[in-house]
């Protein structure tokens, strides 16, 4: 009898995480977004802290709030590989609103990992150091406005 509320808490604990960094689909042709919204301005990002150098970050950005709940296709998403001293990323697009997504993927296997109930075991981090409570934080939690030239964001991993 003590089980059946034990698995009820379970599924209610990993449901919220689901979204927090699912398998994340890519526009396939980024030149013909390109070439429609010149790529204006550049950001890079960096990663303070990280922990491990094994593995790779994978990181998306993303330029809706419906494609960043959904899990949509990212405008830009890439790997980079942990073992380098200094990871950082550099992006070329077009100036606008944008909010970024990373986990490091710790032990290779291309998938953030989790732990039974369903939360993130392997670090993971948002543009503007959004907060994750009971789920990814909101687009508008996580967005950023790219102006032209040079712009940074820091993505702490947790």
């Amino acid at each position: 009898m003590r089980l059946l509320p034990l698995l009820a808490c379970a599924a209610l604990l990993s449901a919220p995480v689901a979204g927090l960094c699912q398998d994340i689909p890519v526009d396939e042709a980024p030149a013909t977004a390109a070439a429609t919204s010149p790529s204006d301005a550049s950001l890079t990002l960096t990663f303070p802290a990280l922990k491990a150098r094994t593995g790779a970050l994978h990181v998306a950005v993303y330029d809706s709030a419906q494609a960043w709940k959904d899990g949509g296709k990212a405008v830009a998403s890439l790997d980079v590989p942990a073992a380098e001293a200094e990871p950082t990323v550099r992006l070329d697009l077009p100036a606008g609103t944008y909010a970024v997504r990373v986990f490091h993927d710790v032990d290779g296997d291309g998938r953030l990992g989790t732990n039974a109930f369903g939360i993130p075991s392997e670090p993971y981090g948002f543009s503007n150091d959004a907060k994750a409570s009971m789920g990814p934080p909101s687009f508008e939690a996580a967005a950023f406005t790219l102006a032209p030239g040079e712009n940074a964001q820091a993505v702490t991993l947790r």
